[in-house]
Formats: structure tokens, sequence, C-alpha cells
């Protein structure tokens, strides 16, 4: 029979050789490898390229070279001295003894040519691999020493030989494992993570963190630009184009598994070794006892006791190495690089994804405004909120937010499976082993029992978690809207209602968590009981059988039940996560499998529409509630002014967006010119020659689309800039004026959304973008609805008609197609769905037709400004006869001053500091929107104490305390109790003072023997049993008390947070991104709610374990004291330098997240704009390149916790040697007492690193609690003062007396000794250029702005001395932006149902959204159905399904509910047809005669006839007077200016004077 020495040198032999075959193979190509791969022998890979410098500090690694050769050398010559020696010396029984020693020597040899070719390549990749591997042959030969030879027993000559072979095998593995493995590469200029850089060693311990590390920790802060770039498997582009290679078509969770195939089968592997080296140290250490047990009393430790001791320590080493690669792999290669592609493939996707506004099941959105949930969690109207609910911009968002991350963290953890199926499988059959069969059928045969109350609680569980996704859903879907409609909610005072509207869905939420928690407490309950039924039957009937129970088999049986207890303690949670990922997965395969906008046009030489029928896009096939655009038959004319009108929601923005390929096209065919990639258009390169590119297209939207960015750049929109062009475009747009206006001129940033820019500010720019672009066809959508009369005639003229507009097509749609005919060649009317009059103007003028589409407008000159139609109040009964003629009269007589004032604002163009012009020294541009703030240094205990005092306060919390103390002395109790029990059958095995736990591993097996189940042994059952029950209970009781204290902060907490932002000043959130707002609002909320609790119970429970174990350990002997205490100040140095690192980067992980949501809340409002320009790949590199940098703070944080898991583990490993030697060392200590203290040993290095973990965690979790307490602590506005009269205002009188008002405290004031009254009922007219402080007096009347000096008197009462709810509760305000929410037509009237269906119906025919007849649309039954035809019809989010016109006048039907005797219009009516808009103004009269109407206007026709006119200068009223007295007095009058220049002067003085003349 073969020898097992012979054996173990062939295998190191064919080892060794087979791993040396790649560096024989690559020696043969030494001319090849003497030179650097890549282009100008720089080193270039996938990650990046090196630079010249980082190449040149590359080190070449001459002395590991060297060192390597001599050693190699030196161990073979060493081996063949062996060998030579056994040869001469042997006996021919020792023939495979000689045979096996020169095996040796031939691997010895063998690696010596591994050697050589390390030395001589100079490919540093390759080297390292082939060092690598080396390392590994070294690793082998190393072992076979240990496994072939037993060094203490050996000759003294020969043990010198084989001690020398060691040391060189250790010095050439640690060598091999210094090779570096690349220069430092560069990507994009940023040095790339060296992970894959630096040496094997350094990769091992995690080295090469240190320098970063060191860096946080000694500037105590992290920004994004400190952190490398990742490795191109960790970046956002590469992981999205590697998913997209090929069309997949299979279930998503597949092609995820299959994306990270490579990782997830490493993640396995590691898996797999580790489920073994888990048992290795239980091994060494019943080896160990069994050595101990063999020893005589009281003599000297053996060697065999040494040597298992000092493998304890190894194995405990590989252990820790294990479970922390798997733990790195799972983190480091699935986790962060599987969320990071989730996260691009959902943002690239929403970019192609079809832009759908169409309405939805009618119950849906009311039950999400109203936060109603169906009890029966797979009842389809839930499913149909949730699937409603992704649909919408904060549902993409969600998935994003949620959803995402839920997947990537099941993968962490999906690798526990194997390992638990894996140890379940060892630790039964080392039970089988240690007690029998019998025994152990018994105990699970028992724990059969609980079985089905574990699957029951799963399920309970399970949904649960989908009940809380759901109500997440909502959540946040009314959040998003609660922040976007943030300054509608205050201007009525209904932040209270909106709160408890939030707290109501809120409480689904934590409803659902706490249902999630009680089924968990069960599930604890269940695992805590299951193990403790096994063994307690286990060992009882092991006892039963054999008569008595040995400390060894008591001890290792509870060990291994132990290990089992925690291992099967994985599976509810496993399973739960499980579910929850698949969930997650459908959620985000249903949106990726959503249908993206396809290119339905067909490519031609100029825009045409051939018999088309369009409709917006839906996910629900066409029905009677579809809006059609019918049968469309036009032709636009290329590089001419075609013009679409008709009425409000007659189409006219749906034929824009047909044109730009936004819509279903239902039948028939829509030719446009293909718009050319943007990387074909060489933007860089452009030069005034050719700028234009007759294909492309811009696109002004109806709602003006804004970014934060500056005032350039959003005019750029990322293209070069041209002064020139630039400077023309200003003047073009009448912009010059406004950068006057701003602090930094064109380098002012502008907030989300144009927050601090006016309505007209907001078009004008949007119009400026479209025309400095390269576009050749420029689709606009009604831009002279937010604009003054003159500035429209500019626009036209100038932008419009003028140099820009030349020789480029344009589509433009407006309710004023008169202001536009004289430049106009093609016009389009709309009505009711379909094309009404279409054809060139010169045809339709010859056929008559030209005055039927003119007929809509009451008059000429009513063209021009800030909506679709201008706001009248009734004009005298003189009408012009021919609206044409009119038109044509209005517009001669009005160039000659338009182009007075175009020469005016051209000839002080060239001064305006547009950023580009320097005059001295230039200041750096103030933020409006500034950087998230972060933190620095330890969380605050102030954060600690706000919520211990959330939870619960201090008593609560020093129940739970006590509550896992109690549980830990009951543990500590029941081992006392065992080890009182075994050694009542062992006399020999005292053990004096506390005891505590000792598995022991005794693997023996004995033969049956029945025998009578003895009084004692039945009370040691009993009270063994009884024990271990209660342990359960109070297991189950520990926990629930945790999570209780969890909830009741979460809702505490979020309750808080709240109610600050909803009372935040406004310039607070107009200065503070929604993005932001939701990002604490959900993740951060998202950790307190369910990972804090967990966390804070895992470091109260391994803190006391701590303390019990130090106790217990005292007794044993007071030197483990001192070891004790030096490894937990060790351990604490390592975890504070971890934690001043660790801190800063989930500091950061938490900033960079909410650039994610802001962008892709701003790209998802602004989709058609960006498609329209072909900037959908800008958009999608901007969000990879925010998503890469998340993912770096992402994975550092992680790295950084791994760095500091390798350093405990090697110190509890170094412990635990250092102690087995100790214990092994007393003469005194017998087996049993070892025992018992190897395993403390064991238990407490585990201990102090859980709880310096777990403190970690909980550290770095407290982050998401301060960043809510930061905005729960937010100064809010006052909400004190006095109550007022219930009825007042009563009469509606206002005083303003000398007020002074600013925006900030330190910046100069915006309304200056401000002093008027209005009389009560009276109408009142604010006029004034931009920046007069129009606004900033309806800021202050609603006390958005508070008074520095000067009052407010409403009624005989200072609104500042009166509470701030009473204010604006008793005050109404129509804004020029509406703002509508999700869900009905009733629930926008009437969110808090407080009117019957009989007035609401009757407000909206006041306003003239549908005809007299209740219910009954204004449009024939067989045409397009009215969307306001019943009040449960669905409005989209932010009433997207509407046109601008219908959204203002829902709000003006809001009003009218409301019926304030105060009322503000802020060009309440600007985007609806002429028409109506007269209609309108009957009504507002007419509702309103007993109000005190106040109307801020640019067009001064809404406010010609009013009782009286504020003329607002430089924050003062420079005039205040009927508009027959300013118009009256002497001189030219700061109203008489603004008549003469509005372009309306000869209608202006009728409505005046009527047929008197001036």
């Amino acid at each position: 029979m073969v020898s097992w020495e012979l054996v173990v040198a062939t295998l190191a032999l064919a080892f060794v050789a087979i791993a040396t075959v790649p560096s024989l193979e690559n020696l043969t190509r030494v001319k090849n490898n003497l030179t650097w791969p890549g282009n100008n022998n720089l080193y270039v890979d996938n990650d990046g390229s090196a630079t010249v410098e980082s190449q040149r500090d590359f080190s070449s690694c001459k002395l590991q070279r060297a060192v390597l050769l001599l050693s190699s050398i030196a161990a073979a010559a060493l081996s063949l001295t062996l060998a030579v020696l056994d040869t001469r010396t042997a006996s021919s029984s020792e023939l495979e003894h000689v045979v096996a020693e020169w095996l040796n020597f031939s691997a010895y040899a063998i690696f010596f040519t591994q050697a050589v070719a390390i030395a001589l390549t100079h490919d540093p990749v390759k080297r390292y691999r082939f060092a690598f591997l080396g390392a590994l042959e070294q690793a082998v030969l190393l072992s076979t020493v240990f496994l072939r030879h037993n060094i203490w027993n050996t000759s003294s000559h020969k043990r010198e030989l084989l001690l020398a072979n060691l040391l060189l095998f250790a010095l050439g593995f640690l060598v091999c494992l210094t090779f570096p493995r690349r220069p430092d590469v560069f990507h994009e200029g940023k040095i790339v993570d060296r992970q894959w850089t630096v040496s094997a060693l350094s990769h091992m311990t995690f080295s090469w963190v240190n320098s970063l590390l060191t860096f946080i920790v000694s500037h105590q802060k992290l920004a994004v630009d400190d952190l490398p770039t990742m490795d191109h498997n960790t970046r956002a582009k590469e992981l999205h184009d590697s998913f997209n290679e090929e069309k997949r078509t299979a279930k998503l969770a597949k092609l995820v598994i299959m994306a990270h195939g490579p990782a997830i089968l490493w993640q396995h592997l590691i898996t797999m070794i580790l489920a073994v080296l888990e048992f290795m140290p239980q091994i060494s250490l019943y080896k160990l006892l069994r050595s101990l047990e063999a020893q005589s009393p009281g003599a000297a430790a053996s060697v065999s006791s040494l040597s298992w001791a000092v493998g304890l320590g190894f194995f405990l080493l590989l252990n820790t190495l294990g479970e922390t690669y798997m733990w790195y792999s799972s983190r480091a290669f699935v986790f962060v690089p599987m969320r990071i592609q989730l996260m691009a493939l959902i943002f690239s996707k929403s970019m192609r994804r079809k832009d759908v506004k169409g309405a939805e099941k009618e119950d849906t959105a009311t039950k999400i405004q109203s936060g109603d949930s169906d009890k029966n969690p797979e009842s389809g109207p839930q499913d149909d909120q949730t699937e409603y609910v992704q649909k919408t911009r904060q549902g993409t968002i969600n998935l994003v937010g949620f959803d995402a991350a839920r997947i990537s963290e099941t993968a962490i953890y999906q690798n526990f499976f194997l390992l638990t199926i894996l140890k379940m499988a060892m630790s039964l059959t080392f039970l089988a082993l240690l007690i029998g069969w019998r025994p152990l059928l018994a105990g699970m045969a028992g724990q059969l029992v609980i079985f089905p109350i574990t699957g029951y609680f799963v399920r309970k569980y399970t949904n649960a978690q989908d009940d809380l996704m759901k109500a997440r859903d909502r959540k946040l879907a009314i959040l998003n809207e609660t922040l976007a409609g943030i300054r509608q909610i205050k201007l009525s005072a209904q932040e209270d209602r909106w709160q408890a509207k939030i707290m109501a869905v809120r409480n689904l939420e934590l409803d659902a968590i706490w249902t999630g928690f009680r089924a968990d407490v069960v599930l604890i309950f269940s695992w805590l009981t299951g193990p403790v039924i096994l063994s307690s039957i286990s060992i009882s009937v092991y006892a039963i059988i054999y008569g008595t129970l040995s400390a060894s088999v008591a001890f290792t049986t509870i060990s291994l039940l132990g290990q089992l207890q925690a291992t099967m303690s994985w599976i509810p949670e496993l399973t739960t996560n499980v579910i929850n990922a698949w969930i997650s997965l459908e959620r985000i395969e249903r949106y990726l499998n959503a249908p993206e906008k396809t290119n339905n046009t067909v490519n031609g030489d100029c825009i045409s529409f051939s018999n088309a029928s369009v409709a917006w896009p839906s996910d629900k096939d066409v029905d009677d509630q579809t809006f059609i655009l019918k049968n469309i038959n036009i032709s636009f004319p290329a590089n001419e002014l075609s013009v679409i009108s008709g009425k409000t929601g007659s189409g006219k923005s749906l034929l824009l967006a047909a044109i730009l390929g936004e819509v279903e096209i239902l039948e028939g065919t829509v030719t446009v010119p293909t718009s050319p990639p943007l990387n074909d258009r060489y933007d860089g390169t452009a030069t005034s020659s050719n700028w234009i590119i007759k294909p492309a297209v811009a696109f002004v939207s109806q709602q003006p689309w804004i970014e934060n960015r500056t005032f350039r750049d959003n005019v750029l929109f990322g293209l070069p800039f041209d002064e020139s062009r630039y400077q023309k475009v200003l003047s073009a747009c009448a912009l010059h004026q406004d950068l006057l206006l701003l602090s930094d001129g064109d380098m002012t940033e502008i907030g989300a959304h144009g927050i601090n820019l006016s309505g007209g500010q907001r078009w004008r720019i949007t119009l400026a973008r479209a025309l400095y672009s390269r576009a050749g066809t420029l689709i606009m959508d009604d831009i002279f609805s937010a604009v003054d009369a003159h500035v429209g005639l500019h626009l036209l003229e100038n932008a419009i008609a003028g140099e820009l507009g030349q020789n480029r097509t344009r589509i433009i749609v407006t309710h004023h197609a008169s202001l536009c005919l004289p430049r106009t060649k093609y016009s389009v009317h709309l009505n009711k769905g379909t094309v009404d009059q279409a054809g060139l103007v010169e045809e339709l003028r010859a056929r008559g037709k030209l005055d039927e589409i003119l007929k809509d407008e009451e008059d000429a000159v009513s063209d021009t400004e800030d909506g679709d139609t201008f706001p009248n109040l009734p004009i005298h009964e003189h009408r012009r006869a021919s609206s044409s003629a009119k038109t044509e009269g209005r517009l001669n007589g009005s160039h000659g001053a338009e182009r007075r004032r175009h020469s005016t604002i051209s000839a002080r163009s060239d001064k305006i500091d547009d950023g580009g012009l320097s005059v001295g020294p230039k200041a750096i541009p103030k933020k409006f929107v500034e950087d998230e703030t972060t933190m620095r240094g330890r969380i605050s205990w102030a954060v600690y104490r706000r919520y211990m005092s959330a939870g619960g306060g201090f008593w609560f919390w020093a129940i739970i305390v006590l509550a896992f103390a109690i549980f830990e002395a009951g543990l500590l109790g029941q081992y006392l109790w065992l080890a009182m029990w075994t050694d009542s059958y062992s006399p020999k095995a005292m053990i004096t003072g506390l005891s505590r736990n000792a598995p022991s591993y005794n693997i023996t097996t004995r033969p049956l023997k029945a025998v009578d189940l003895d009084p004692d042994l039945r009370y040691y059952l009993i009270v063994y049993i009884g024990i271990s029950l209660l342990l359960c209970v109070e297991g189950a009781v520990r926990y629930y008390v945790v999570f209780k204290a969890s909830t009741i902060a979460s809702r505490v907490l979020f309750h808080d947070f709240t109610h600050a932002v909803l009372r935040a000043p406004i310039r607070w959130l107009d200065t503070v991104p929604i993005g932001r707002v939701l990002n604490r609002f959900t993740t951060d909320f998202r950790v307190i709610d369910s990972e804090m609790s967990t966390a804070v119970a895992m470091v109260i429970n391994y803190a006391l374990r701590v303390i019990g174990i130090t106790i217990a350990g005292i007794m044993v002997s007071p030197y483990m004291a001192f070891f004790a205490a030096m490894l937990i100040g060790v351990n604490s140095r390592f975890a504070l330098h971890f934690l001043e690192g660790a801190r800063e980067t989930k500091r950061l992980e938490s900033v960079t997240k909410s650039p994610i949501f802001d962008l892709f809340g701003s790209a998802l409002a602004g989709v058609s704009t960006i498609r329209a320009f072909s900037k959908t790949d800008v958009y999608i590199a901007d969000m990879f390149a925010k998503i890469d940098n998340y993912g770096s703070s992402l994975w550092y944080m992680w790295v950084f916790n791994q760095w500091l898991v390798f350093r405990l583990g090697l110190l509890g490993a170094a412990f635990s040697t250092a102690m087995a030697l100790l214990l092994v060392s007393m003469k005194s200590l017998g087996a049993p007492l070892a025992g018992f203290a190897l395993t403390f040993t064991l238990q407490y290095s585990m201990a102090v690193m859980w709880v310096l973990r777990q403190y970690s965690t909980v550290e770095l979790g407290m982050n998401a609690t301060e960043r809510v307490v930061e905005y729960s602590e937010l100064e809010i506005e006052s909400q004190d003062g006095a109550d007022v009269p219930a009825a007042w205002p009563a009469e509606g009188r206002l005083e303003v007396e000398d007020l002074v008002i600013g925006y900030a405290p330190d910046l100069p004031p915006v309304l200056r000794e401000l002093s008027f009254t209005i009389e009560p009922n009276e109408r009142i007219g604010i006029v004034g250029r931009t920046g007069a402080g129009k606004s900033s007096f309806t800021l202050a009347l609603f006390r958005f702005l508070e008074a520095r000096e000067g009052k407010i008197v409403i009624d005989g009462i200072d609104i500042s001395s009166i509470k701030l709810r009473l204010l604006r509760s008793r005050l109404a305000i129509i804004p020029q932006d509406p703002v509508l929410f999700s869900g009905t037509v009733r629930s926008n009237l009437d969110p808090f149902e407080e009117h019957s269906d009989e007035r609401l119906q009757e407000a909206l025919q006041r306003v003239h959204l549908i005809s007299p007849q209740q219910g009954v649309p204004e449009s024939d039954s067989r045409q397009n159905v009215n969307p306001f035809s019943s009040l449960d019809n669905h409005i989209s989010e932010s009433g997207q399904n509407l046109s601008q016109g219908q959204r203002q006048l829902l709000c003006l039907a809001r009003a009218i509910l409301s019926h304030p005797k105060i009322l503000v219009l802020d060009e309440a009516t600007s985007a609806v047809d002429k028409a109506t808009d007269e209609l309108i103004q009957a009504s507002i009269r007419d509702e309103f005669r007993n109000s005190t109407l106040i109307v801020i206007a640019h067009r001064l026709s809404t406010i010609a006839d009013f009782d009286r006119i504020i003329v607002m200068g430089e924050g003062r009223a420079v005039e205040f007077g009927s508009p027959r007295e300013l118009l009256s007095g002497k001189g030219v009058g700061a109203f008489e200016e603004l008549v003469h220049r509005s372009g309306e002067e000869e209608l202006l003085r009728k409505i005046v004077f009527g047929d008197e003349r001036d």
C-alpha cells in the first residue's frame, strides 16, 4: 500500500508542475515580455491608462526578484541535501520515504524555473500572476513539510535543515505576494482605485486604502473628488453597456445573474470554503482537549497540545480570512456593481420610455391622495395603485431609491442559502457522530412542531413587506407632489391638512413595518426554540440511553447546536429578503419592458401630416375617453413661420408633440426631417457659417423647463460659447435688462424649475435656448403667454422673425395669431380635436377664412404676454369691423416705437455684464442652491439623545437594556446548570466559581444500553429545559421591546421632520432641491425604520455578552482578564480609527445620492425637451457620472468595513492562540476547565469584534438620524400670534404703511417705504417692470417675507400680530403657474371634501370648463370627451394630461369655491383663449364683486378699467390712482410711459376714456 507521505509528495509535485506551465510557456516568448504593453509603451487596460509619471514611479521589483531567486536556489539546495542524506542513511523499509524526498526536490527545482520566469517577465500583470501562482506553490511546499515530517521527533541536524527550509519557503511566500500588479492608471484624469494596482499582500490585507483612510482622519472631511474613480467593473457606463450588449429576452432575474455570473460564482466558491473552515477551530479545540485528557495530572504541556494550540489560532485566522473575503466579494463585486447597473438601466430606460400622460382608472389616484388602503393585499385596486404610482415620476425614482437597493442588498446574502445547507449538513453529521443517530432523530422530530408556526409567520412577514413597499410608493407619491406644490399649500395655509394626509399614509407604512416586526419576533422565538427543543430532547434521550452525560458531550452538543441555531436564524430573513427582492425585480422588469418612444415619423424635407390621427401616449388601448386629434392634413413650409391657434384644449400642444414624435400615431403618416445624432454634429468645431443644422430640432415647451444651472448654461445647453451669437440671442429675447437685475449677471445660478425667475423670464430663457441652438427647426408652444405686450412684439420682430429666426422652420402655438399674422406664412386653426382651417395666409385671406381664424380674439391689440390669452376686463362696445385690418393697423402703428426700443436695447447691449465681459475684478457668483451640508467628526450625543427620546425616553431604553441583561444572565445560568449537571457524573471535572459556555468537541460513540431514569437526571433535565424555554421567551421579548422603541422613534422623528419641512421659510424651500429633501424622507428614514432597531439590539446584546464573558473569565484566571483588556484596547483603537473614516464616507454616500434624485426628477420633467434637442445621451452620461460618485462612496464605505473586520479577526486569532498556549501551559488546569476557558476565548474575541462592528453600524446608521434631526430643527415660520374674529376680514380694507422688506438679512431691501391704502371691494391693479417689487409685495402680504419696518393692516389688524395660518387661510391667491395634484377633478377642486358635487360643478361652469348643463361637455358627444365632464375624471401628476389653460381655469374654479374677501391674481388666466378669457373676467366680476381684488398684471389691458392702479418702481409705489387720473396728469408719468411703451396705447385709452378724447 502506498504511504501517505508518498501521496503528499506526488500531489505537491503535480500541483507545482501544473502551476509552473504558464510561466514556462511565457519564457519561450521572452522578447515580448521585455517591453510594456499599450501605446507608446504606456500601460493601458480596461480600467484606464498609466501616465508617464505613474509608469516611471512603478517599481521594477529588482529586490523582490533577487530575493526570490536566492531563496529558491537555497531551498532547492537544502532539499537536495535532505534527499542525499536520506538516500545514504535509509534502510530498505524506508524506500518510499526516499522517493518522497526526491519528488520533493523535483518540486523545488521546478519552482526555481518559476522564480526565473518571474524575474525575466517585464509585463507587470503577467509577472503578478506568476508570482501569485508562486506563492501558492510555496504554500503547498510549506504544508508538505508539516504533513511529511514530525519535526520535533527528528534528529537535530535534520530538524535544522527542515526549519531552515520552512523559513526559506515562508520568505519566498511573502516575497511572491509583494509584487505589484501594475502602475497607477487614470480614467478621465482621475486615478483609478488601487485594489488591482497593488500587490497581492496589500490587496488581501486591504492595506491599499490606508492612505485614503489616513487622509480622511487627518482632514475630518471627505469630498467626491477625494475618492479615486472605480475600476471598469464598477462604473455605470460599462455596466450599462455590458448588460445591453445583446438583445436579451429572459426574465430580469436571470439576466442580472448572468451579468454578474463570475462574481456570484466566486462568492459561492468562497462560501463553500468558509463552510468547511468554520468547523476547523472547533475540531482543533476537540483535538487539544483530547490531548490534555491524555496528559498525566500536573505534567508539562505535550508537543501535541502546543501544536494544536497553535493550530487553533491558525484555523481561526483562516476562518477570519474566509469570512472577510466572502463579505468583501459579496459587497464589492456583487452588491455595489449590481446596484449601479440597475440604477443606470432604469435611468437609461426613462430617457427612452414613452412619456405617458394618459389617465388611469378613476379610483386609483383618489386612493393615493387619500391614503386609503385596501385591507386585502391581493386586491385589485391596491395593485392598480401600485401600478399607477410606478408610472409617475416619483414612482420611477422609487425604483432607484428602493427597489434597486433591495435587490442588490439581497445579493449580498443570497450565498447564505448554500452556507446554511452546508453548515446544517456538517453540524448534523458531527452530532450524529457525537451523540448517535437516535437522540439526534428524536430531537429533530421534536423540532418539526415549530415548522408550521414558522411557515405561517414567514407568510405574514412576506405580506407585510409587500404592503410596506406599496405604502412607501403611495407615501412618496404624496411627498413628491407636496414638495412640488409647497408654495400653493403654504399660500392656502393647508400645512396641517397636508401633514395629516402624509401622516395617514405614513401610518400605513408604519403599520406594515410593525406587522413585519411582530412576525419577526415570532420567527426569532422559533429559531431560538428550535435548537433548544433539539438540544433538550437530544441530550435527554442521550442521557436516558447511556445513563450519564459527560461534559465533553454536553458542551460540544450545545456548541454545535448553538452554531446550528445561528445558521438557521438566517433562513426566515433570507427567505423574506429573496421574496422582497423578487417583488422588486418584477417591478423593475415591468418598467424596463414598458413601451419605448419609437421613431414613428417618416423622414422628409418638410414637416407634414397626411390623413394622420394622433393621441397622447398611453399604456392602455384607445377608448372613448382618449383625446384624439383626427384627420390631419397639413404641410408646414420650410424656413418659414407657421402659427397654430385654437381654443383651450383643442389639441395644439398635441400637434407639436406629434412633430416631436412624442405621440401615438393611430393612422396616417407624419413626415419630419430626421435630426442627426448628437455625435455627428461636431458642436465643438461649429462656426457661424455652419452653425445651423437644418434637420435638427429645438423645442420650447408649454411649461418652461429650467435646470438648476447658471443663466448662461441654461441658454447654451451644452453648446460652445459664441459671444457674438450669445449677445444677439440675449438682445432678441429682451434679456439684457433682466441680466442687469440679476446679482451675478449671466453667471447667476438659477434654481430648479427657475424658481427664482419670473414667468416671463423663464419663457424667454427657454426661447433663448432654442434660438442659440443649432436647430434648423424651432417648435415653440405659446411663448407669448408670459411676457408683456411690447416684449411680445419685440420677441416676434427680433427673435422669431428677426435675424436669428431667418432661414429656420418656425412653428409656434399661440392664442395670438393676430400678433404673428404679418410675419406668418402658414396658419393652422384647431377646433374640437380636428383641423378647422389650414393653409398659406394669403390663400386663407383670399378665401375669406382668415377672419374665422382670428374671430376668437376680441381685439388685435390684445395679443402678447404671459399666456395664450391675457385676462381682459370687458372693454367698450366700440370694436373694429375687420380684425385683420385692425391687426395690421396696430402693428404698423407700433413698429416705429418698437424699433426705437430695440435700438436703445442694442445700444447698451455691449455693456451688459454677461459673465464674459470684465471690468475690474469679478466677484465669485453666489450660489442660489447651496451645497448640501455635512456634519464633521463623530455623531453628536445630542443625536443619540434625540433618537432615544423619540423612542420612548430613558426609562423605556433602561427596560430594553434590562431585558437583554436578563437574557445574558439566563444564558450564563443555563451553562452553569449544565456544568453542574455534567459535574455530577464526573468528580474529576471540578469547576469552581462561575462557569460559562464551553463547547468542546468530543466526537465519540458509545455502545447502546438501556437504563432507568434516575431522580437526579429527571431533576437536572426539567430545570435545564425550563431555563431554556424561559430564555426563548425572553429572547423574543427583548427584540419586541426594541422593535417597539424603533417604531415609536420612527413615528415621532417623521412627524417632527414633516412638520418642520412643511413650515420652513419659502426661501429655504426654494433653495433646497426636492431630491435632497426626498432623499432624507426616503433613504434616511428607511435606515431609521428598518435597520437601526436591529443594529441597536446587536450592540446591546454583544456589549452585555462581553461583560458577562469577562466576569466568567476572571473566575477562571486573572491572566485572562489582562489579555481581555488588551484585546479590547487594541481592537477599540482600530475601530475608532475606522469610524473616523467610515463616518465621513457614510455622510458622503448620503450626500451623493441627492443629486441622483435631483437629476432624475429634472430629466423626467423635461424629457420631451431633452429628446427634442437630441440630448438624451448627454443626460445619460451625466447621470452615469452621478451614479459613479454615489457608487464609489458606497463601495469605499464597505471596503473600510472589511478593513476593520480583517484587523479585528487577526487580533482575535492572535488572542486565541496566546490564550490557548497560556491555558495549555497551566499544569493545574484540567481538561474540563481548560475546555470551558478555551470556549470562552473563542466567544470573547468574536463578541468583542461584533460589538465594535455593530457599534460602527449604529454610528453610521445614526448619520441618517443626524440628517433627519438637522432638518427637524430648521428655523420655521412663526406659528405664534393672536386669534382673529371668525368673520375677519369682513370689509377687505388693506393699508400698507412704510413697508420695508428684504429676502434675507444680508440682502438689500426689495420694498422701500411702501405706503398705500386699498378700500373695501376695490379692484386694484399692480404694474411695473421686472424687479419693481410686484411679486415681493405678494410675498409680504402672505408673510412669506416679514417686514423689517412698517406694517400691513387688514381691517384694522396688523397682520404681523396674528397667527400665520389664520392670515393665509383668510386670503387667496391664484398664481400664474397652476398647481395641480394627481387625483381626480373633485380632489383637486375640493381636496378635503368640504363642498357638494353641485357646488363643484357650478364652479366649473363659472370658469367655462363645462357647459351650463351640469356634467355635459361643451363638445359634441361624438367628439373628444371633455376631461371635466365627470368629477371623477383623472388628473395625472402635475396635471400633465391637461393643457396649461385648463390647469389655470381649474385653479380659478378652486378659488371661486373658497370665495375670499381679499383675492390676489397673478396673470391667472394667461393661457386661455380670448373668448374664454372674456367670459371668465365676467365671472370674476360677478363672483368677487364683494371682494377686494388685487391683480398683478404684465398686460395693461387687463387692469385698464380697474378702480385704481399702483405703479411699482424700485420697491416703491411710484404712482397710485385711477387709470383716468394717471393718464390725465400733466407731463409723462410712470403709468403713461408704460401705456406708451405697451404697443396698445390706443386701446388702453379707449378703455379708460371711452369715446372721450384725451
